[in-house]
């Protein structure tokens, strides 16, 4: 007798093609849709989802699109750099699922965490903490081709959680205008978070950066403490910032650049993942 399968199944339109276990509970999940779906830039996200056998429901998350150096990157496939949320509703879930399963894709893209129109003066700066290095590994080589200055910063808990590493690294070998900067912050040595090369100026006084609302732009992914999103005053416009000495606060208040919003750009973006 044939087990009849949850309703929800039948929106399955997409294969897990490849999973590439980083670290414990850390995988790149490579999908390939059914068809094609039209309009990726870099910093997209996508929304995918999977039946819950218990509640016969089709639960959906979003996750940034990723993008590994090596090997070529193929446009055929979706790949998501996700971390195991042990109580959450949808990841258990997806790491139960092996290569050749199937999956929902929703059929568009989606995001304003996006690149500016690049140029050679441009110094582009790539923050991140987890797996929000994953929309930066699709913006990396454009910007390494176009901009003056690139620097590539990601801080995790342990480096076996840096999932792509060794490629950027030797991307860095061959670029001399690119600096990669990994931060392990539980494995002993020097602890240091992204916000402090901003405050206390390591960026300018160990790789020359000049920050500048001219010439750069700033993006920041993952963790909303090290972000430090603020509130604005909707009369006013005045930024109270409830998380003191966030990436934002400093950028705003030390060195001058703006928020980056779709009717008034500005030169920090940032992409929260929780």
């Amino acid at each position: 007798m044939s087990i009849k399968k949850p309703e929800g199944v039948k929106s399955y339109n997409a294969t897990i093609e490849r999973i590439d276990h980083i670290a414990d509970g850390l995988s790149i999940f490579f999908i390939k849709p059914d068809e094609v779906i039209p309009g990726r830039l870099p910093g997209h996200y996508v929304s995918i989802g999977l039946v819950d056998p218990v509640k016969n429901k089709l639960i959906r998350r979003p996750y940034s699109l990723s993008q590994s150096i090596t090997p070529a990157h193929d446009p055929s496939l979706l790949e998501l750099l996700i971390i195991r949320v042990p109580d959450g509703e949808f990841t258990p879930l997806l790491f139960e699922q092996k290569e050749g399963d199937r999956i929902y894709v929703r059929p568009k893209m989606v995001g304003t965490y996006l690149l500016p129109d690049l140029d050679s003066e441009m110094t582009m700066i790539l923050l991140s903490t987890g797996t929000g290095v994953a929309p930066h590994m699709t913006m990396l080589e454009r910007c390494i081709q176009s901009c003056k200055q690139v620097i590539m910063m990601e801080c995790v808990r342990y480096r076996s959680e840096l999932a792509y590493a060794s490629q950027i690294e030797a991307l860095a070998t061959h670029h001399s205008h690119f600096s990669y900067i990994p931060l392990v912050t539980r494995e002993g040595g020097d602890k240091r978070y992204i916000q402090d090369y901003f405050r206390n100026d390591l960026l300018i006084d160990e790789f020359g950066v000049s920050i500048s609302a001219e010439h750069t732009h700033v993006f920041a992914c993952g963790n909303p403490a090290m972000i430090g999103i603020p509130k604005e005053d909707r009369k006013t416009g005045a930024l109270h910032f409830e998380t003191a000495g966030g990436l934002v606060e400093i950028l705003v208040e030390k060195y001058g650049l703006s928020i980056h919003k779709p009717r008034s750009p500005g030169q920090v973006h940032y992409e929260k993942y929780w």
